[in-house]
């Protein structure tokens, strides 16, 4: 961990824990995780905090949902005889303020690259006004979530942040205390708002920090090179590794839809009387063959294995081109849902493991 001014460490009792997030929530909307059925924790809104519990690996969606919704309405219009079409920007659907608790290392990750795609020019204003009246409390990981995880590689996405790399307080579990680390202005403030429920940590319990994440740095027990994988998407001749994986891929987009940081979505012009309508736009899978349709119904990937192609050459190469960043957190979440385990994970495991470019993905 970067050396930090003893003054941006805290520590809260856990036994006060649930009355700090009582009392934001007299100024914020509280979403964090929250148990459902068969031990399914969901990233969501509650008005009792009393609710939330830390006690998870990984949420079974993340802050995308919130930040970037599935569907969502941009503008409307009215056409107007005589002069120019009306539009009328969509309001800000965020009724107040919002404490995002709890979410995970690799999901703090995810919105820092969303920034990225969505703060750049011309800057995407639905978006960004969620953005700005957003807070991210990180939960660091004391060991690793899942045997899928491999966030230790991909964009020091974990398993616990350093100074600027998304978060405005990182909790770190200490058993009974939660060490509190300032990591922006607003979780200063919201430190300094709520500073009852907080005490000026000591040099032993920072110094817990460095213990922790050694131990659970030597838990992963994959171990991959990203840049390597990137190299050889580069140089490679990849031709019979498409085609394979191709073979496979059912097309049904629950990879990109589960994933935190894809990005694609489409716009869509729908009216509702003769003169009225409004514009949405809606997440899209850049494995579905309609996703590059142009006009006369022709395709640029008309082919799975091109369109294969095209998903993991966008997160592990030009997103790295365009951004620095790898597209993938390693949260592992795709390994759940593809019925055909063509995965990230598997797939950089084919890379990493398989010599010459053999895709030695986990049999069906």
């Amino acid at each position: 961990m970067c050396p930090m001014p003893m003054n941006d460490y805290y520590v809260l009792k856990k036994e006060k824990l649930k009355s700090f997030l009582r009392a934001a929530m007299g100024d914020f909307c509280l979403i964090g995780p929250v148990e459902e059925k068969n031990n399914d924790f969901l990233l969501q809104e509650t008005e009792d905090p009393e609710k939330i519990n830390l006690n998870y690996d990984t949420a079974s969606n993340s802050l995308k949902e919130f930040l970037f919704p599935r569907r969502e309405k941009i503008f409307s219009y009215e056409s107007r005889p005589g002069a120019l079409t009306k539009i009328i920007p969509a309001g800000d659907t965020m009724r107040r303020p919002i404490i995002f608790f709890g979410v995970r290392s690799c999901d703090i990750r995810a919105v820092y690259f969303l920034d990225l795609f969505f703060g750049r020019e011309p800057r995407d204003m639905p978006y960004l006004r969620k953005r700005n009246k957003s807070i991210l409390i990180s939960l660091a990981c004391n060991r690793p979530p899942m045997g899928s995880c491999f966030c230790v590689y991909t964009n020091k996405s974990g398993p616990f942040l350093q100074q600027g790399e998304g978060f405005d307080l990182q909790f770190i579990d200490l058993s009974s205390d939660y060490l509190v680390e300032v990591g922006s202005s607003k979780g200063k403030m919201l430190i300094k708002k709520y500073i009852k429920f907080f005490m000026t940590a000591g040099k032993d319990a920072v110094n817990k920090i460095v213990v922790l994440k050694e131990a659970c740095l030597s838990g992963f027990a994959l171990k991959y090179d990203l840049a390597g994988v990137r190299n050889k998407l580069k140089n490679a001749n990849l031709h019979e590794v498409w085609k394979e994986l191709g073979k496979r891929c059912t097309n049904c987009g629950g990879c990109e839809f589960i994933c935190p940081t894809c990005f694609c979505f489409y716009q869509q012009d729908l009216k509702s009387s003769k003169d009225k309508g409004e514009r949405i736009r809606a997440w899209d899978s850049c494995t579905f063959i309609g996703y590059s349709r142009m006009a006369g119904d022709s395709a640029t990937h008309e082919k799975n294995s091109d369109r294969v192609s095209r998903r993991f050459f966008c997160k592990l190469y030009n997103c790295y081109s365009w951004f620095g960043v790898f597209g993938c957190t390693g949260c592992g979440r795709c390994s759940f849902v593809c019925p055909v385990n063509l995965d990230m994970e598997s797939f950089i495991r084919s890379f990493t493991v398989g010599g010459a470019f053999k895709p030695l993905l986990k049999e069906l």
